[in-house]
């Protein structure tokens, strides 16, 4: 069973690419509501999970790092629904996918690097998988409604970025 740093880490590579591939597609080729979905997907599990797992198992360190992510989390969840407003083909869609990255590409670096080692190692092997299959079981949980593809129509993307994070936490059954 991969343990909470091998299930992050793989969404990352999975953000990275999802982000190079909508930046490099011709724009009227791009589907933006995949690449926001993906990237809120992550953020909605993360803050569920990995936030208060720092918190638990860091200490005073962990608590200052949850401070920091909870800001990324709603800089970048503003940054995508400013980007949602736009479409593909518009010049303020690339400087609104840009401004996305400028928050994202420091936080995975900062989480794949420093983070998840010193959450490691806090938690036993068992704790750690445990914490995996969790974050696994709740993206499965959050893409069920979805379809094949997993990406939600335009109206239930908004909903779901504009749905305040402890309603959703409630609405999907975890608490903190």
């Amino acid at each position: 069973m991969p343990k909470i740093s091998q299930v992050v880490k793989q969404d990352h590579d999975r953000l990275k690419d999802a982000y190079h591939h909508l930046w490099a597609v011709n724009p009227e080729d791009r589907d933006a509501n995949k690449f926001i979905w993906e990237l809120d997907r992550y953020l909605i599990v993360e803050d569920m999970l990995v936030t208060p797992a720092l918190e638990d198992h860091l200490g005073k360190t962990g608590k200052e790092r949850s401070r920091r992510l909870s800001d990324d989390y709603e800089s970048m969840n503003a940054k995508l629904r400013h980007m949602q407003s736009f479409e593909p083909t518009e010049a303020s869609f690339d400087s609104a996918l840009r401004a996305v990255w400028v928050d994202l590409e420091p936080h995975i670096r900062e989480e794949a690097s420093g983070d998840l080692d010193h959450l490691e190692e806090h938690m036993s092997e068992s704790d750690s998988e445990a914490l995996g299959k969790k974050y696994e079981d709740i993206k499965a949980l959050l893409q069920q409604p979805y379809g094949v593809d997993g990406t939600p129509d335009e109206r239930t993307l908004k909903a779901l970025l504009e749905m305040p994070r402890q309603e959703l936490m409630v609405k999907v059954g975890v608490t903190r």
